[in-house]
Protein backbone atom coordinates (compact mmCIF):
# COMPACT_ATOMS: atom_id res chain seq x y z
CA UNK A 1 0.00 0.00 0.00
CA UNK A 2 2.90 2.07 0.76
CA UNK A 3 4.04 2.09 -2.73
CA UNK A 4 0.77 3.31 -4.28
CA UNK A 5 0.56 6.67 -1.72
CA UNK A 6 4.07 7.06 -2.86
CA UNK A 7 3.31 7.22 -6.73
CA UNK A 8 -0.31 9.31 -5.81
CA UNK A 9 2.24 11.62 -4.49
CA UNK A 10 4.82 11.94 -7.37
CA UNK A 11 1.59 12.08 -9.92
CA UNK A 12 -0.52 14.69 -8.08
CA UNK A 13 2.52 17.02 -6.66
CA UNK A 14 5.53 16.08 -9.10
CA UNK A 15 4.54 14.96 -12.42
CA UNK A 16 1.00 16.84 -12.92
CA UNK A 17 2.63 19.99 -12.31
CA UNK A 18 5.77 19.71 -14.25
CA UNK A 19 3.65 18.68 -17.33
CA UNK A 20 1.11 21.60 -16.51
CA UNK A 21 4.09 24.36 -16.19
CA UNK A 22 5.78 23.09 -19.44
CA UNK A 23 2.83 23.08 -21.44
CA UNK A 24 1.45 26.17 -20.19
CA UNK A 25 4.83 28.28 -21.06
CA UNK A 26 4.84 26.48 -24.22
CA UNK A 27 1.38 27.54 -25.82
CA UNK A 28 1.54 31.25 -23.94
CA UNK A 29 5.38 32.15 -24.80
CA UNK A 30 6.16 30.14 -27.72
CA UNK A 31 2.99 29.60 -29.90
CA UNK A 32 0.63 32.58 -28.40
CA UNK A 33 3.96 35.21 -28.20
CA UNK A 34 2.68 36.67 -24.72
CA UNK A 35 5.60 37.88 -22.23
CA UNK A 36 7.48 35.54 -20.62
CA UNK A 37 6.40 37.00 -17.24
CA UNK A 38 3.54 37.33 -17.81
CA UNK A 39 2.81 33.69 -18.43
CA UNK A 40 5.14 32.60 -16.01
CA UNK A 41 3.07 34.31 -13.22
CA UNK A 42 -0.10 33.06 -14.64
CA UNK A 43 1.51 29.51 -14.45
CA UNK A 44 2.41 29.76 -10.96
CA UNK A 45 -0.72 31.46 -9.30
CA UNK A 46 -2.29 28.51 -11.17
CA UNK A 47 0.26 25.83 -9.35
CA UNK A 48 -0.46 27.46 -5.93
CA UNK A 49 -4.06 27.13 -5.99
CA UNK A 50 -3.66 23.27 -7.53
CA UNK A 51 -1.19 22.65 -4.72
CA UNK A 52 -3.62 24.49 -1.73
CA UNK A 53 -6.61 22.59 -3.22
CA UNK A 54 -4.77 18.98 -3.43
CA UNK A 55 -2.94 18.74 -0.40
CA UNK A 56 -6.08 19.37 1.13
CA UNK A 57 -7.43 16.45 -0.78
CA UNK A 58 -4.69 14.60 -0.21
CA UNK A 59 -4.53 14.71 3.69
CA UNK A 60 -7.96 13.84 3.78
CA UNK A 61 -7.82 10.68 1.92
CA UNK A 62 -4.63 10.06 3.92
CA UNK A 63 -6.18 10.12 6.56
CA UNK A 64 -9.36 8.03 6.35
CA UNK A 65 -6.61 5.33 5.36
CA UNK A 66 -4.53 5.46 8.04
CA UNK A 67 -7.76 5.42 10.27
CA UNK A 68 -9.07 2.28 8.41
CA UNK A 69 -5.25 0.80 9.19
CA UNK A 70 -5.44 1.36 12.51
CA UNK A 71 -8.98 -0.13 13.07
Amino acid sequence: MKHKEKLYFRGYFLVFPLIFITSFLLWGFMIKGRDLWTVLTDALSIIGIYYILTSIIFSFVMRKEVKFENE
